[in-house]
């Protein structure tokens, strides 16, 4: 058993590193990655880890990017911490300034459509403990009953992970909100891996729906592989994306995407067999 994507309290999980790693170890994982958004802070102090697991700990990030006018996510995996720290500085702006940059584009968008809100909405996200604006503006939208109406299906109302995916970063949505000036390509994105020594993935690539194949198809000569085991795939497409990876001739991947209590329908483990992380754990890029 083993889970290459999972988030820590050093991103918008709930665990610390060293709690993350103690359960996995009481589920005797053989491998482990923490790949926190856009940074790869867990890994400053790694004093701890080696009385907290047992298995093999593949250093690792999640790293969000555009393509196509679409908001991604590329896992970097086996990199040379301190080469990818200080690109991700170079590359990244900071993510308060990206952050509250998103929440009044969003909050914008939505006024245009009629959406109605509480007074001072985006001066009360400062005292929030909501990790992610556009996670908290959703909230806030679902507080209405008015609002609902606005939002076209049931699953993008309930969870801001599919509103996210469906309509802020879809540009054939309503609400989509254009933030290419504050996130890199994903071109650039796969770059800084390779420069760090890493491994790119495409990260949950049925995700993006109906674009799916076209961000497929596009990045599968920048990349090193796909995470083609995953919690809400279908058998189908799990053995899609592994036919895919063998001939093009790039590596396998999965994780739960596990973030503790905030999301407590998704436990810790994957799928994947092991043998195919056999294949890239001792594979480096020559720097």
């Amino acid at each position: 058993m083993l889970d290459l994507h999972m988030h820590s309290n050093c991103s918008d999980g709930t665990d610390t590193p060293i709690e993350l790693l103690k359960k996995c170890e009481q589920r005797r994982f053989e491998y482990v990655s923490i790949t926190d958004h856009d940074n790869c802070n867990a890994y400053n102090d790694v004093t701890n880890w080696a009385e907290a697991f047992s298995g093999k700990i593949i250093t690792g990030i999640e790293l969000q990017a555009y393509f196509k006018g679409l908001s991604i996510e590329v896992l970097g995996y086996s990199f040379d911490i301190a080469k990818m720290q200080s690109f991700i500085k170079n590359l990244y702006l900071p993510f308060d300034v990206v952050n509250n940059e998103e929440l009044k584009r969003l909050y914008g968008v939505c006024k245009n459509i009629g959406m109605t809100f509480d007074n001072g909405v985006i001066e009360k996200y400062q005292k929030s403990d909501i990790y992610y604006a556009a996670e908290y503006l959703h909230n806030e939208i679902r507080k209405s009953e008015y609002n609902k109406r606005f939002i076209p299906d049931n699953e993008s109302q309930e969870r801001e992970s599919v509103f996210f995916k469906r309509h802020i970063s879809n540009p054939n949505s309503p609400f989509y909100i254009d933030e290419s000036d504050l996130i890199p390509s994903a071109e650039k994105v796969i770059d800084i891996i390779h420069s760090a020594g890493g491994l790119a993935f495409i990260a949950h690539v049925f995700q993006y729906e109906e674009d799916a194949l076209d961000v497929l198809n596009g990045l599968s000569s920048f990349i090193d592989g796909v995470e083609c085991f995953y919690p809400s795939f279908e058998n189908e497409q799990m053995e899609f994306l592994s036919r895919f990876c063998n001939e093009k001739n790039l590596f396998i991947s999965g994780g739960s995407d596990y973030h503790g209590t905030k999301r407590p329908e998704i436990s810790l483990g994957s799928k994947v067999p092991k043998e195919y992380v056999d294949e890239w754990y001792n594979h480096r890029r020559l720097t």
